[in-house]
């Protein structure tokens, strides 16, 4: 077990804080969290499980999260995906598995798309692969502008009854806390133009899915209202050929943070066969 360790990492995002952790030798897990999340908040609940089953991981801090600063403008999906392959040749990683929950959803299809060669397999959570339509983008532009201006005591309450379901925020009341508190800690302004551009900008890429060959396991809440399973979560099992698609009861926006239990055993059985399928290595 390789003791963890922080790569900075340069890329047109600005330079992006990534922790380092388990197995050296093991396969390569790259994890990119939700919007209003560092890579800890989102992820943090799975990282021991993957250790514990050999596997590296590479917990990315999207820019304005965690240690990584904001960025210094608005910026696409695309670019998203160039970052986490930068991430994928500092790290002398050739090809990964890539665990996106919402935000990190969009990012991990983009790098299916562009280098399906790096990408040994595909987690995602609570996420699409749809794009904006105009009424969407005028609300966010109102989002985004409310978090810049500020809102009373902090946009973390109205995060956490958005993303969160009821059932988690009775009985999780210690993670709806911090949750809140992790989104009323961000830098208003980096917040906001990461708003504009994660949910307002992004482009549709349902029509490109039939392209994706990766073994996909494809997570979602059946209290999303974020983005509900039908039909976010549906386009992307019923158009990626082979893709296994699991709905959580009792669960919204984030699911390996509202289950995390039935979430590391979704992703213990998912990858079970790829580490001893050919090629299984995934370093250089």
């Amino acid at each position: 077990m390789k003791t963890p360790h922080t790569l900075t990492v340069p890329t047109t995002l600005g330079p992006l804080h990534v922790r380092d952790a388990g197995p050296a030798d093991g396969p390569v897990a790259l994890l990119w969290p939700s919007l209003f999340s560092d890579g800890d908040t989102s992820w943090g609940t799975q990282l021991d499980g993957l250790h514990a089953l050999g596997w590296r991981t590479l917990l990315i801090d999207p820019p304005g999260t965690g240690t990584s600063a904001p960025a210094a403008r608005r910026f696409t999906m695309e670019e998203c995906g160039e970052a986490a392959l930068r991430v994928l040749d500092d790290a002398d990683v050739d090809r990964a598995v890539f665990f996106g929950l919402s935000w990190g959803g969009f990012v991990a299809l983009r790098v299916a798309l562009a280098a399906p060669h790096r990408v040994r397999a595909l987690i995602l959570s609570n996420t699409t692969a749809r794009g904006v339509g105009l009424r969407e983008r005028l609300r966010v532009r109102m989002l985004s502008l409310l978090i810049r201006v500020g809102v009373p005591g902090g946009p973390g309450r109205l995060v956490v009854a958005a993303m969160l379901s009821d059932h988690s925020r009775r009985h999780d009341t210690g993670f709806a806390d911090e949750l809140a508190a992790t989104v009323n800690s961000l830098d208003r302004a980096g917040l906001a133009r990461a708003v504009r551009s994660v949910l307002g900008d992004r482009t549709d890429v349902v029509d490109a899915l039939h392209r994706i060959t990766a073994p996909t396991l494809v997570i979602a809440g059946a209290e999303d209202k974020a983005l509900p399973s039908a039909p976010h979560s549906d386009d992307l099992a019923e158009r990626i050929v082979g893709a296994q698609l699991e709905v959580l009861p009792r669960v919204a926006h984030l699911a390996p943070c509202e289950e995390p239990t039935e979430v590391a055993n979704l992703i213990k059985e998912f990858l079970a066969p790829l580490d001893s399928a050919p090629g299984s290595n995934f370093r250089t």
